[in-house]
């Protein structure tokens, strides 16, 4: 038998490879319902394998119905593949949901059009494959164009750009040459053929790629939710102090001077119990906020816990730390928190050290000067900034 030429063996092939992609998925997902993204891509997977399932009475006593309602259903399963991705990828918009929905509608209308008025092979193939290509260009944009996405991210991105080209292609084989291929030998099976070998492309992308970068993207949620607070979206204590430990040895390396930052809020307890809780979480979301906008993005910024922070400015000798210092302390000084019937100001006090890092100075004590330093700016009246000194030995 040559399977080039049986249809029939190239659907069953499709549907069954689709149907393990979709048990696989289903078994995980039994245990692990909250997943949105790999629900949306589930459901993605679901559609195609049915619609590859209609597609194998195409040549029934309902053969157009069946054509339309396949063809119509894997432009949905693909769309809905096209959101799981972009989701994963953190790029699903409003922008992303009206062109996913609006190349979705107009390729079921397009595709649908073609078999009222002009139902023939070759153009409901290239109306088939320019609206899977269509489908593609926005997450190929998204996932190529990122500078800091991973190698993995960009290689899926030049894969898909790889399938959409292969979509592109099989449509320009079908409106330019299927004539040709058809009188000869192989027939229209030529367009078959090339038909399984892109669909084959897009199965890998779409069930071995996606999983692998929803592992990645998982292990990075991962790391971000062991290192950084939750409501301030800073460094933890133990990231911080890690983090630390690596700039005081590359800055000793280059006898670069260190600035240790540590501040709080000044009578927190008052303003949580006087306005609660919330008006206090909402206190350092702003100063977080506000901070991370005077700081440089090579500057290690943290929430030790409760409202006391820390700042590490590699680089900074005792004129830049001051000045940096001083320009936070007045940038929070002039904050406002609106609540219902009033402005709530807040400031913060901060101990600020500078040191040129050595075989002696460890980060535990640059913690404890510092600290030092921060006591004396609160006993010196708030709202200020005070230097220490650090001592090789305490």
């Amino acid at each position: 038998m040559n399977i080039l030429l049986d249809v029939r063996t190239f659907l069953a092939f499709i549907i069954s490879c689709n149907l393990v992609t979709v048990l696989l998925i289903a078994a995980y997902l039994w245990h692990h319902r909250d997943d949105a993204t790999l629900n949306i891509f589930f459901c993605g997977k679901c559609i195609q394998t049915a619609a590859w399932a209609i597609a194998l009475i195409r040549n029934g006593p309902f053969g157009i119905a069946a054509i339309s309602l396949a063809n119509s259903l894997l432009f949905v399963g693909y769309a809905l593949e096209t959101v799981a991705l972009l989701k994963l990828t953190r790029t699903y918009d409003k922008a992303a949901y009206r062109f996913c929905l609006w190349v979705t509608l107009l390729s079921i209308l397009g595709f649908n059009l073609v078999l009222i008025f002009d139902n023939h092979f070759n153009v409901r193939v290239v109306s088939a494959s320019l609206s899977l290509a269509a489908l593609l260009v926005l997450p190929i944009f998204r996932m190529i164009q990122g500078k800091n996405h991973s190698l993995l991210m960009h290689l899926m991105g030049c894969l898909y750009l790889a399938l959409m080209i292969s979509f592109l292609g099989r449509a320009a084989l079908a409106l330019f040459f299927y004539h040709a291929i058809e009188s000869s030998s192989i027939g229209s099976s030529f367009i078959y053929g090339y038909t399984l070998i892109t669909v084959n492309l897009a199965m890998i992308l779409g069930s071995t790629g996606f999983i692998l970068l929803l592992k990645e993207m998982t292990d990075r949620e991962l790391v971000r939710l062991a290192n950084y607070d939750d409501l301030t979206k800073t460094l933890n204590r133990r990231a911080f102090f890690e983090r630390t430990k690596r700039f005081l040895e590359q800055c000793s390396k280059k006898q670069q001077k260190l600035s240790f930052v540590l501040f709080d809020v000044d009578q927190f307890k008052c303003i949580n119990d006087t306005y609660g809780h919330d008006v206090g979480d909402r206190v350092l979301r702003d100063l977080s906020r506000r901070v991370y906008s005077q700081i440089d993005a090579e500057h290690l910024f943290s929430r030790f816990g409760g409202d006391e922070f820390a700042i590490l400015m590699p680089g900074m000798d005792e004129e830049q730390s001051a000045v940096a210092a001083e320009r936070i302390r007045s940038e929070i000084a002039s904050a406002e928190i609106n609540l219902p019937d009033k402005s709530l100001n807040y400031t913060i006090s901060i101990g600020l050290l500078t040191v040129s890092p050595n075989r002696y100075v460890d980060v535990e004590n640059l913690y404890i000067f510092c600290d030092n330093a921060l006591y004396d700016a609160k006993k010196n009246g708030k709202n200020s900034v005070h230097r220490g000194q650090y001592q090789d030995e305490l």
